[in-house]
């Protein structure tokens, strides 16, 4: 069923910011606001003419907007060409998997989150960066595609439940993907410092 993804996930980020992390973490109180409004947003629908999308995405790239608004003139820059190329490479791998399905080797959910995630890494070494972009650039990749779909008279909802099981799986795994490069820089670290230590010990002694 599409959506359970999207709440199971949205439900237990939320109950963990909620009694994990301290009060006194700025972004706390503004993060969990904010998923609780996507939450409830998600069930409602914008309709115009034969365009339909939900309103949580609207309402997320709002946010998003404004909590960039202090970046420097060059970093917002940066960051509008990365969500435009994200943007187009969400609707192109919609469209190439509608009208050409053969080479899809897997889930298309998978491969879309194989190809983002990729593509992110290549534009971006900022993980918030990353994720900001992302989400614009599924955003607006999705109502492009529902806008070039009812151009040729085909049914679709932009920003569906199905779209949003597909923004959690990419979100969640560059965010497992920041866990993995902490963990890196941990080990490599740590590493070196038993190295430097040892190499120390062998320079007393000598």
């Amino acid at each position: 069923m599409d959506g359970i993804l999207f709440y199971w996930m949205s439900w237990i980020v939320w109950v963990i910011v909620m009694y994990f992390i301290p009060k006194t973490v700025p972004f706390r109180f503004d993060f969990l606001f904010h998923l609780l409004a996507v939450m409830v947003l998600t069930g409602y629908k914008l309709e115009v003419s034969l365009f339909s999308m939900h309103l949580s995405g609207p309402y997320l790239f709002f946010i998003l907007c404004v909590y960039i608004r202090k970046q420097s003139i060059i970093k917002v820059v940066e960051l509008i060409c990365g969500s435009l190329i994200i943007t187009l490479a969400y609707a192109s791998f919609q469209l190439f998997s509608l009208l050409d399905p053969i080479w899809l080797i897997m889930k298309p959910s998978y491969l879309l989150c194989i190809f983002l995630n990729y593509l992110i890494l290549l534009l971006f070494k900022n993980w918030k960066h990353r994720l900001f972009v992302l989400l614009i650039g599924l955003i607006m990749g999705d109502i492009i595609y529902s806008g070039l779909l009812v151009y040729h008279s085909l049914s679709y909802v932009a920003l569906a439940y199905a779209w949003h099981d597909n923004a959690v799986l990419i979100l969640g795994t560059n965010i497992l993907w920041r866990m993995l490069e902490l963990v890196g820089q941990y080990i490599y670290s740590s590493s070196q410092s038993r190295l430097l230590s040892k190499q120390r010990k062998e320079n007393f002694n000598q």
